[in-house]
C-alpha cells in the first residue's frame, strides 16, 4: 500500500521540476511512512511512498524499473494472486529480484500488455512508463478499492492517490465544481469521474488509460456481465459456492509480511470476516472495535460475543462527541473532500490505536451492496409496483389501507423505475436541495440534470433486468467506489492498509446470478401476504430475512444473537447531536457573515429549514443533512 504520483509531458521537452515531483510526493508520506522515491526520466516523472507490506527489503523500492530500465511503475494496491502469476512469468523466462507484487505486476504488463489486468486479483491504482516509446498507462482496480485522481495542468498529465498532490503542483487552480457539491449532498460522493475541485477527475474503477503520441485514452476492460441470467439452483449450491469464494478470499487477503488483524463492530459482515480469519490462521487474530459513550452507540456487547467464540486478542475504544469533531476537520484534511459517511472519523481514530499493534486490517464493506444488506432500498421495486394500484385506488381506501406509503410518498407518482429509484436513494432531494440553494447554484446544477444522466445511462445498460437488478448493479458501479473511500482515506492516513474481502471480483460476478429470492428472504408465505400494504422500510427485516444466504453461508461460525440481529450500520449519534448542544455550533459556522458555504447557499432560507427540522423532528436524515453542510463549510474552509 503506497501513494503514488506522476508527471508526463503532453508539451515536448517541457522540463518537470525534480521540487515540484518531491513536493507532491511527500505530500503523501502518511500513506507510505517507510520509504519515498522519485525518478524523472526524459518527458516523464514518477513519485511513490511506500508502507511495505510484502517484501520489507529495499528491493521492494519504487519506482522500480524492470531489468531493461526501460518500464518504470509506481504501484499502490495488492495482487493477491502474485505468486502464481509470478511461477508462470518464470516459466515464460523472467528473473525477479524482489519478492514483491510490484515486480509482477511490471513484467505481467511487459508479457500481456493491457490483459495483464484481466489477470489480478487485486486491489490497486499503478502507473507504467515505457520510456522507450514514450508512453504511459495508468490502471484501476475492477471495483474502485484504490484511489486515482489526475488533471492536465499547463501541458502536463498529472495523476495521485490522493488530490493534495495534484494542488502541489505549482499551476494547479482550484475552483469548486458545483454539480458536484450537489451530487454530494444527495448521494454522499460525487458520482461519475468528476470531483469537487473542478478539472480533477478520478480514473474510473475498471478503467485504464494510455497516454501515446500525447493523445490520452481512457478505456473500460471490467464491468459486470449483464448478458448473464441468474441461475436456477438449489439454496445449497449457492451456500456451499459462497463460503468457499468467501474463505478464499479472506485467506488471500491475509497474505502479509507484517501483522495482520480485522475491525469488529459486532454486526454480521465484519464477525463472519473474524470468525474466518481465526479459522484459517494459526495465532491468535487482533480484533479491534469503538463506540460512543452515549447510550445505545456501540456494539461491545456483541462483539465481545464473537472474539470470545473465537479467542481473538480483542481491545475496545471509546469515543466522545469532542473526539468526533475535533478530528474531523483533521480527517478532511486527509481526504481533500468532505466526509461522505460519519464513521469515517472513528475508522480514522481506530486506525490510528490499532497502528500499534498491526498494518494490515480486514473490514466489511461491501457486504450490504453485494448481498442486498438495504433492505429500504432493494425491496422498493416492490413499491414501485404497489404504488401504480395505490395511486387507481379513492382517496379514502389509500388512507385506511395504505398510510405506509401515504407517510412516506405523499401521494408522489413516478413515471419511471429510475425516477423511484432517484427518490429513495437520495438524502437530500432536488426540492429540499433547491430551497436551500442560491439562484447560482440553482442556475448551475440545471435540475442536476448531468448527474441524473449518469444513473440513466447505468440503467439503461441494465434495461433488460428486473428493476431489483438494475439497483444491484448501480451499487456496485456507483454507490460502492464512493462507499470504499470511507476505508481508503481514515486507514491510509494513520499508515495502515484496509483490505475488503467481500468485494473480491470472483464473488461480486457470482453474486450477480443468485436469484433475489435466495438473497433476501420472506420468513414465511404468510409474511409475504401480510406485507401488501407495506412499504420497503416497514418490510425489511419484520417480513424478511436481508443477506439471507449469506446468513446461511456462514451460520455455523456466529453466535444465534449475532447471526439473528437487524442491521444497524456503524452507530453514530448525529440526529441526538445536531437537535442537541451541537445544533448551536452547526448555525454558528453554517450561518456567520464569514462562512464560506454562502457561495452557494441562501443562509435566510438554511436558518428557516434548519429550526423547521429541529421544531418538527419528522425528517429522519435531518442530522445527516446537517452533518453533510458543516463538512462542505470545513473543506471549504480549508480549500478555498
Amino acid at each position: 500500500m503506497c501513494g503514488i504520483t506522476g508527471i508526463y509531458n503532453l508539451v515536448k521537452d517541457k522540463k518537470i521540476s525534480r521540487k515540484v515531483l518531491a513536493n507532491m510526493t511527500n505530500s503523501m508520506a502518511h500513506r507510505g511512512p517507510d520509504d519515498s522515491g522519485t525518478i524523472i526520466l526524459k518527458n516523464a516523472a514518477l513519485g511513490n511512498r511506500r508502507l511495505a507490506i510484502l517484501d520489507l527489503s529495499k528491493n521492494g523500492h519504487m519506482p522500480m524499473p524492470d531489468d531493461k530500465k526501460e518500464l518504470w511503475i509506481t504501484y499502490n494496491g495488492e495482487i493477491y494472486n502474485y505468486k502464481e502469476i509470478r511461477e508462470e512469468l518464470i516459466k515464460k523466462g523472467y528473473k525477479f529480484t524482489s519478492d514483491s507484487d510490484t515486480e509482477v505486476i511490471l513484467y505481467s504488463y511487459k508479457e500481456w500488455g493491457e490483459k495483464c489486468l484481466e489477470r489480478f486479483n487485486d486491489m490497486f491504482a499503478f502507473a507504467i512508463y515505457d520510456s522507450r516509446k514514450n508512453e504511459l498507462f495508468v490502471a484501476r482496480d475492477r471495483i474502485g478499492i484504490k484511489p486515482l485522481y489526475y488533471s492536465t495542468i499547463n501541458g502536463q498529465f498529472v495523476f495521485a492517490s490522493e488530490i493534495k498532490a495534484i494542488l502541489k503542483h505549482p499551476n494547479s487552480k482550484r475552483n469548486v465544481n458545483l454539480e458536484a457539491v450537489s451530487s454530494y449532498l444527495s448521494y454522499r460522493y460525487e458520482i461519475g469521474e468528476e470531483t469537487l475541485f473542478d478539472g480533477i477527475y478520478k480514473l474510473l474503477p475498471g478503467h485504464y488509460l494510455t497516454i501515446k503520441n500525447n493523445k490520452i485514452e481512457i478505456r473500460e476492460y471490467w464491468d459486470i456481465d449483464l448478458s448473464k441470467n441468474t441461475t436456477n439452483e438449489p439454496e445449497k449450491h449457492y451456500k456451499n459456492v459462497i463460503r468457499k469464494l468467501l474463505e478464499k478470499s479472506v485467506q488471500r487477503r491475509m497474505i502479509s509480511d507484517v501483522p495482520v488483524g480485522a475491525y469488529l463492530s459486532g454486526g454480521l459482515d465484519s464477525s463472519i470476516i473474524v470468525a474466518l480469519m481465526a479459522k484459517c490462521s494459526g495465532k491468535k487474530v487482533k480484533t479491534f472495535s469503538i463506540g460512543f459513550k452515549e447510550e445505545g452507540f456501540n456494539e461491545f456487547y456483541y462483539s465481545k460475543l464473537v472474539a470470545k467464540m473465537h479467542n481473538t486478542e480483542h481491545r475496545e475504544i471509546l469515543l466522545s462527541m469532542k473526539d468526533y469533531l475535533k478530528n474531523m476537520k483533521k480527517l478532511i484534511r486527509y481526504k481533500d473532500l468532505p466526509l461522505a459517511v460519519p464513521n469515517e472519523v472513528p475508522i480514522y481514530l481506530m486506525s490510528k490505536e490499532l497502528k500499534k499493534y498491526i498494518t494490515v486490517v480486514l473490514s466489511g464493506e461491501g457486504a450490504d451492496e453485494i448481498f442486498s444488506g438495504y433492505g429500504r432500498l432493494f425491496r422498493s421495486p416492490l413499491d414501485y409496483k404497489k404504488l401504480k394500484f395505490i395511486n387507481s385506488l379513492p382517496s379514502f381506501l389509500r388512507k385506511s389501507l395504505f398510510k405506509g406509503f401515504i407517510l412516506k410518498y405523499k401521494n408522489k407518482k413516478f413515471d419511471s423505475e429510475l425516477e423511484h429509484f432517484l427518490h429513495q436513494y437520495s438524502y437530500f432531494p432536488l426540492q429540499e436541495k433547491k430551497l436551500i440553494f442560491n439562484d447560482k447554484m440553482n442556475e448551475a446544477i440545471k435540475n442536476d440534470e448531468k448527474l441524473n444522466k449518469i444513473f440513466a445511462n447505468h440503467f439503461y445498460k441494465a434495461r433488460k433486468r428486473p428493476y431489483y437488478e438494475k439497483i444491484w448493479y448501480v451499487f456496485e458501479k456507483l454507490h460502492l467506489p464512493g462507499l470504499l473511500q470511507r476505508l481508503d482515506c481514515p486507514t491510509m492516513a494513520a499508515s495502515v492498509e484496509g483490505r475488503v474481502p467481500y468485494v473480491d471480483h470472483e464473488l461480486v460476478e457470482f453474486m450477480f446470478t443468485v436469484p433475489t429470492k435466495h438473497k433476501m428472504k420472506w420468513k414465511s408465505p404468510f409474511h409475504m401476504i401480510k406485507s401488501f400494504n407495506k412499504t420497503s422500510d416497514e418490510i425489511s427485516e419484520n417480513n424478511d430475512t436481508p443477506k439471507y444466504i449469506l446468513r446461511e453461508a456462514c451460520k455455523d461460525l456466529l453466535p444465534r444473537e449475532v447471526l439473528q440481529r437487524k442491521k444497524k450500520g456503524f452507530p453514530v449519534p448525529l440526529d441526538a447531536w445536531f437537535k442537541g448542544k451541537i445544533s448551536t455550533v452547526a448555525k454558528r459556522e453554517l450561518l456567520n457573515k464569514n462562512s464560506k458555504i454562502r457561495m452557494f447557499i441562501n443562509q435566510k432560507n438554511l436558518k428557516e429549514w434548519i429550526d423547521a427540522n429541529i421544531s418538527n423532528n419528522e425528517d429522519e436524515n435531518f442530522g445527516r443533512k446537517v452533518w453533510m453542510l458543516l463538512n462542505l463549510e470545513y473543506w471549504l474552509r480549508e480549500y478555498f
